[in-house]
């Protein structure tokens, strides 16, 4: 299965599409009146439904790929986008209100023009309100307008701040070295696990298992920075191996912290150094001498 990627200009694109939807849905929500009155066929006519509706048809779209991609390169960021999606239900809201334009767009195709029938309100409000009973936005369906817009805030501050991290991560990216290709969460949970190895040891005197402890801790604090220097964390766990692959109760620590060095260097460096030397000269064979001389 291909792994799926995005670059940071995605992201910006899907940012872009995310303050469109908001800025439309503030819209309907300046105009909630008029709307639950007339139905959303009033939403329709908005200065922003065009570029708003594009948005919401590819919306779950980018919101699945974005999720799987966070999944795989941040924990944090992937709670904080598992947590607005929960605890708002913005995706299952939005997919209602792309949902009640749709049906009202089908309704207007077969009715009376949307303009015609937006003028007739706009001309007489009082009217209009002594004789229809404004209805809810969405029915049944129990949706804060207010909320929702303030979710999809928060979900546009994620997934901007999510691009920038994305867009760090490549910027020092070169032909031999690609540390965007290093996932922080893998490298930490190595390092977690050799601290808890390291407290096993019974060789070590406490304060030498404090010195390699802290070396650890620094470690997994630049692993989790903004932006990690990868040198300095490998720099600590170098350290730290070769000091424990000398002990014989600390087996565990020792192949944790090899294995997350190897991690490192094997994920981030495309091509080797090796391959961009030039190949050796293999020794050449003498042609056999077939003079009549050489015949003994």
């Amino acid at each position: 299965m291909r792994e799926i990627t995005l670059e940071w200009y995605e992201l910006s694109g899907f940012v872009k599409r995310i303050s469109e939807i908001e800025q439309f849905l503030v819209e309907i929500a300046a105009n909630e009146e008029r709307v639950a009155l007339n139905g959303f066929r009033t939403a329709l006519i908005l200065p922003s439904y065009e570029s708003a509706s594009k948005a919401l048809q590819t919306f779950q779209e980018d919101f699945s790929n974005v999720r799987r991609v966070m999944a795989r390169m941040d924990k944090g960021f992937f709670s904080e986008l598992e947590a607005i999606e929960s605890s708002g239900k913005v995706i299952e809201e939005l997919a209602l209100i792309n949902l009640q334009l749709r049906m009202a767009q089908a309704r207007t195709a077969a009715a009376v023009g949307i303009s015609v029938v937006t003028k007739t309100f706009s001309l007489f409000p009082f009217l209009s309100k002594a004789f229809v009973a404004p209805k809810p936005l969405f029915g049944e369906a129990q949706i804060s307008l207010q909320r929702t817009i303030i979710n999809v805030g928060r979900l546009r501050t994620t997934i901007s701040m999510f691009g920038d991290y994305v867009e760090n991560r490549r910027f020092e990216d070169d032909e031999i070295f690609k540390p965007s290709n290093i996932n922080a969460d893998r490298v930490v949970e190595l390092i977690d696990r050799a601290l808890e190895e390291l407290e096993s040891s019974t060789l070590l005197p406490e304060k030498e298992i404090e010195r390699l402890r802290n070396y650890l801790v620094e470690a997994k604090k630049e692993a989790l920075s903004p932006k990690p220097s990868w040198s300095k964390v490998v720099g600590a766990l170098v350290i730290v191996a070769a000091v424990t692959s000398g002990l014989a109760d600390a087996p565990g620590a020792a192949k944790t912290v090899k294995d997350a060095i190897e991690y490192v260097l094997g994920t981030s460096v495309i091509k080797p150094l090796q391959q961009l030397l030039p190949e050796p000269k293999q020794p050449q064979t003498p042609a056999p001498d077939l003079s009549p001389n050489s015949v003994a």
